[in-house]
C-alpha cells in the first residue's frame, strides 16, 4: 500500500469529488444491468431481494451503496503516466486517493439466505460479477446500514467475508463507526473481525488511548495487540510517537516489541523516529530487536537515519552481526544515497565480513559491474572480498556479467579464486553462455583442478544441457581419472538423463575400470530405475 503513494499516478475510477452520489432510482451506468429492488427502507428491500433471489435456482448478489469516509480507495485502478495499470484489490487509506462511489455486495448461496461472500466494490469499474444476478438495493442510509452489517458479522460463517463486512463499518462517514468498531474489539469471536476493526480506528482521530491499552493488555491475543501498535502508527494524532516509545519500553513481548519498532519507522513520524530507533539500534539488550531498529531506519528517507546507519556499520561495539545488518539496511536506501556509503565500506571497513556485505549489496544496484571487477582483480584485497565480488557480478543480472567474469578468469592467476569465477558461472541469468564458457574450460584448460570444478559446476546447473555438454565431455575425453570426475558430476546431478548415461556406461563402456565407477554411483543412488537396473545386472 505504502509503494503505490510515492508513484506520480491518475486514478482513473478514484479522482476526489468526480463522482457524484446516485440516488436510488438513477444507479451508475455500470449498473443497468443490475435487478432494482424497491422499498421504503433498507430493511424491506432486503427481505425483497432475498424473496427474488432466493426463488431462483443460483447464487445471487445483493447490494446497495452507502456513504463512504473521504479518503478512502476501494477496488481502484490506478493508471501511471506510462499507461500502466495497478489494481487494488482491497482497501487504502490515502489523502490523495478515494472512491465515493462504492457497494458492499453479499453472494447469497443458492435457494437461502446464507451468504458465502462479501465484497466491496467500486461502482465505476466494469464486472460480471461471476456471472450471478446482482439485485440492487440503492443507497442505505448510515443507520440501517451500520446496524444490517454489525448483524451480517455474527451470521456469516466465511472469516475473510466478516473481515470485508468490517471494513464495510470502517469505511462508513459516521461518527457512530468508531463505537461499533470498538463494540467488534471488545465482543466478536472471530479474531480477523477484531484485528480489522482496530486496524480501521487507528485511522480516526482520538483513539490512540484506547489502541494503547490494546497494546498493553497481555490478555489480548498477540496479534490484536500487534495490529493496534501499527494503527497507532498509523493514527493522525499528534502524540502517537511519544505514545509508542511509551509502549515499547512498557511491554514485554517481542513480537508486540518488533511491531512497535516497526509502526515508529512510518515515513510521516521518520524525524521524531530516528532518535528513538537509533538509540534502540545502539543500546536495546535484545540483539534481535536491535535488528529490527536498524531495519527501521533503512526504510527512512531522510538524511538523519542514513547517518545513523552510517554510524552503526562503522561501530566494532556494535557486533558484526549488526554492523552487517546496518549495511543491508543502506543497501534498501534509494541508489543515491546507498552507493557512496556502500562503496566506500567496500573499499575501506575493516572487517572484511561487512565489506563482503556491502560488496553483495553493490551487486544488486545496477552499473556496478566495473566496480566490482576492480575488487576482484585487486591482488592486495583479502581472496574472501575478492570472491564475494566474483559472486555479486554473477547474481547481478547484468547483461555485462559473463562477459566480465571471463576476462577475469583470462587474467586472474590464483587458482582458488579461479575455481570461484567456474563456480560462479551456475548464478549467471544467461544459462547457454554460462555453458559453453564452462564446456571450454572442461576442454581446454592446462589445470586439471580447474577442469574438474568445471564438471562439477555443470552437474550442478540442474540443466538438460549442461548435462548434454556433460556427456559429450565423457565420450570425447581419453583420460580415465578425467572421466571418473565426469560421471561423478553426472551423478551428483540426481537427475533422469544422467542416470541413463551412467546405466549406458555401466553396461556397455568398454573400459572395465569406467563401469565399475558407473555401476558405483549407481549403487549410491536411490532412485527406483537405478535400484532396478543393478538388480538386473545381479541376475
Amino acid at each position: 500500500m505504502k509503494s503505490l503513494l510515492l508513484v506520480s499516478l491518475l486514478l482513473a475510477a478514484c479522482i476526489p469529488g468526480s463522482i457524484t452520489d446516485q440516488s436510488i432510482d438513477e444507479p451508475p451506468v455500470q449498473n443497468r444491468g443490475f435487478i432494482n429492488v424497491d422499498g421504503p427502507d433498507l430493511k424491506s428491500r432486503v427481505a425483497a431481494a432475498i424473496k427474488q433471489g432466493g426463488a431462483q435456482q443460483t447464487r445471487y448478489w445483493m447490494a446497495y451503496t452507502f456513504d463512504v469516509r473521504p479518503g478512502i480507495a476501494f477496488d481502484a485502478m490506478i493508471i501511471g503516466a506510462g499507461g500502466s495499470r495497478t489494481i487494488i484489490n482491497g482497501s487504502m487509506v490515502s489523502s490523495r486517493y478515494e472512491t465515493r462511489n462504492v457497494g458492499i455486495f453479499l453472494l447469497h448461496e443458492k435457494g437461502g439466505r446464507s451468504i458465502v461472500r462479501a465484497e466491496i466494490y467500486n461502482l465505476e469499474r466494469t464486472r460480471e460479477y461471476a456471472g450471478y444476478p446482482v439485485y440492487w438495493l440503492g443507497r442505505g442510509g448510515n443507520e440501517e446500514s451500520l446496524n444490517f452489517l454489525r448483524s451480517l458479522i455474527g451470521e456469516v460463517n466465511s472469516i475473510e467475508a466478516a473481515g470485508h463486512l468490517t471494513d464495510a463499518i470502517g469505511a462508513h462517514d459516521d461518527p457512530r463507526v468508531t463505537a461499533l468498531l470498538k463494540d467488534l474489539i471488545r465482543n466478536s469471536k472471530v479474531e480477523r473481525v477484531r484485528t480489522t476493526a482496530v486496524s480501521w480506528l487507528g485511522h480516526l482521530s482520538g483513539e490512540t488511548p484506547f489502541l494503547a491499552t490494546l497494546v498493553r493488555d497481555e490478555r489480548e491475543s498477540i496479534e490484536v495487540r500487534k495490529e493496534a501498535a501499527d494503527a497507532i502508527g498509523e493514527s493522525p494524532d499528534g502524540d502517537a510517537l511519544v505514545l509508542l516509545q511509551n509502549l515499547y519500553r512498557s511491554v514485554h513481548h517481542f513480537e508486540v516489541k518488533r511491531e512497535i519498532l516497526d509502526a515508529a519507522s512510518d515515513n510521516r513520524m521518520a524525524e521524531g523516529a530516528v532518535n528513538f530507533l537509533t538509540e534502540v539500534a545502539e543500546r536495546e539488550p535484545d540483539r534481535e530487536l536491535r535488528r529490527e531498529a536498524i531495519d527501521g531506519l533503512g526504510e527512512m528517507h531522510n538524511s538523519r537515519s542514513l547517518q545513523a546507519l552510517e554510524k552503526i556499520a562503522n561501530d566494532p561495539a556494535a557486533g558484526r552481526d549488526l554492523q552487517k545488518a546496518a549495511v543491508e539496511a543502506i543497501g534498501e536506501r534509494p541508489q543515491d544515497e546507498a552507493l557512496p556509503l556502500l562503496k566506500k565500506i567496500a573499499r575501506t571497513h575493516p572487517d572484511a565480513e561487512v565489506r563482503r556485505e556491502a560488496i553483495e549489496s553493490l551487486g544488486k544496484l545496477p552499473g556496478q559491474i566495473s566496480f566490482l571487477v576492480e575488487l576482484v582483480r585487486n591482488d592486495s584485497e583479502t581472496i574472501d572480498v575478492r570472491r564475494e565480488a566474483v559472486e555479486a557480478i554473477a547474481e547481478s543480472q547484468s547483461g555485462d556479467a559473463i562477459s566480465a567474469l571471463k576476462q577475469l578468469y583470462a587474467v586472474i592467476t590464483n587458482r582458488e579464486l579461479k575455481q570461484e569465477i567456474i563456480e560462479s558461472f551456475e548464478d549467471c541469468a544467461d544459462r547457454k553462455a554460462s555453458i559453453d564458457f564452462l564446456l571450454e574450460v572442461a576442454r581446454n584448460d592446462s589445470d586439471r583442478q580447474l577442469r574438474e570444478r568445471a564438471f562439477s559446476t555443470l552437474g550442478d546447473m540442474n540443466d538438460d544441457r549442461a548435462l548434454d555438454a556433460l556427456t559429450q565431455l565423457y565420450d570425447w575425453e581419453k583420460n580415465e581419472d578425467v572421466k571418473e570426475e565426469i560421471l561423478s558430476a553426472l551423478a551428483d546431478s540426481e537427475s533422469r538423463p544422467a542416470l541413463m548415461k551412467l546405466m549406458k556406461v555401466a553396461k556397455d563402456d568398454p573400459s572395465i575400470r569406467m563401469r565399475k565407477k558407473a555401476i558405483s554411483l549407481l549403487a549410491e543412488s536411490e532412485h527406483p530405475e537405478a535400484i532396478k537396473f543393478l538388480e538386473g545386472l545381479i541376475k
